[in-house]
């Protein structure tokens, strides 16, 4: 993991890293990627390579050097003009390049009571998208039918937050 600059974010992430016992798999480090690239030592050592960066079209040169035959890129942008930069320099030295668009979609769920006569349920509102059912046995104020409670999950009317993409690749093997 390399950081731009010592914040925050690389001291946790180093700690993390400590108290998990992962050291000796993952090294933390603080360098300009895009403009340095990765260190030497490492070259040709990683199964795969995570960015996020501004320009990750910068790093590309760098990652090649940095993964191990037939090892997978992988990069986030938030604007798809940086996926499409990264694309066309990804072309010559990598294969199987795609893209998926990471969108959050909230869901609402809710547990509702459904009361009914036998297997007949009537529910109020809304039927759900999906739906996980408990039936119970227990006696609705004295009448014979089931009370069943459901587990109801539906998407938000809207959807809030940022898009991003993410691109993955495979080095060529030469």
């Amino acid at each position: 993991c390399y950081f731009p600059d010592d914040n925050v974010e690389f001291q946790f992430n180093r700690q993390d890293f400590e108290h998990n016992g992962l050291t000796s798999l993952i090294t933390v480090g603080v360098r300009d990627i895009q403009g340095e690239g990765f260190p030497d030592e490492f070259c040709g050592a990683a199964d795969s390579v995570f960015l996020d960066l501004p320009q990750p079209w910068l790093a590309i040169t760098s990652v090649g050097r940095m993964l191990k035959p037939d090892g997978v890129l992988c990069s986030f942008s938030p604007c798809i003009e940086q996926v499409q930069r990264l694309c066309e320099t990804l072309r010559s030295n990598f294969t199987d390049i795609r893209t998926f668009e990471v969108l959050l979609r909230t869901y609402e769920v809710r547990e509702v009571r459904l009361e009914g006569a036998g297997d007949e349920h009537v529910t109020v509102g809304n039927p759900p998208c999906k739906r996980k059912q408990r039936t119970s046995s227990e006696e609705n104020n004295g009448n014979r039918g089931t009370v069943a409670s459901s587990v109801m999950a539906k998407p938000c009317g809207e959807t809030r937050g940022h898009t991003g993409y993410l691109t993955f690749a495979r080095l060529k093997c030469l």
